[in-house]
This record gives structure tokens, sequence and C-alpha cells, in this order.
């Protein structure tokens, strides 16, 4: 009742930490959903982890080529130098 999701909550990895320290895991459903019947205790915290940004395909291909096309890049003014 005191918070809610986010849009970059990880709904997947969400897991209760109890007053003595047990880490109780389990699915969005079972806590946030329709169905309340999960014990939460007093001194029980929720955590809810914030979902990783994942690299868009492009941008990793175009990052992956850049470095590609650098290493040849100084490979070929090393080889002017032997020579």
């Amino acid at each position: 009742m005191s918070g809610g999701l986010t849009r970059r909550a990880d709904r997947k990895l969400i897991y209760v930490v109890r007053a003595n320290g047990a880490v109780v895991t389990g699915n969005r459903s079972r806590w946030f959903g329709r169905n309340y019947s999960t014990d939460i205790r007093p001194g029980d915290t929720i955590v809810v982890p914030l979902e990783l940004d994942r690299i868009r395909p492009l941008t990793f291909w175009t990052s992956v080529t850049q470095i590609l096309y650098q290493g040849a890049i100084a490979v070929a003014a090393i080889k002017t130098f032997d020579e």
C-alpha cells in the first residue's frame, strides 16, 4: 500500500527479506496480484530490483563493427612501421 511497481521494475525477480534474514522468492502474482494471501509480517522488506536496460541489436552491432574496424586500422598502421 505504500508504493507500487514502476515501469523499470523487474517483476520476475521480486523477493521478500524477512526480519530474521530469510529470503522468500516467488512470482509477482503471488505478492502483488489480486490474491493477497501471502504472509507479509512486520519487519519484512519487499525488494523489487530494477530491470537492466538491454542493448538494442543495432547499437550492439554498430559498436562491434567500430571496434573491429579500429582494430584493423591499428594492425595496418603497425604493419607499415615494420616495413
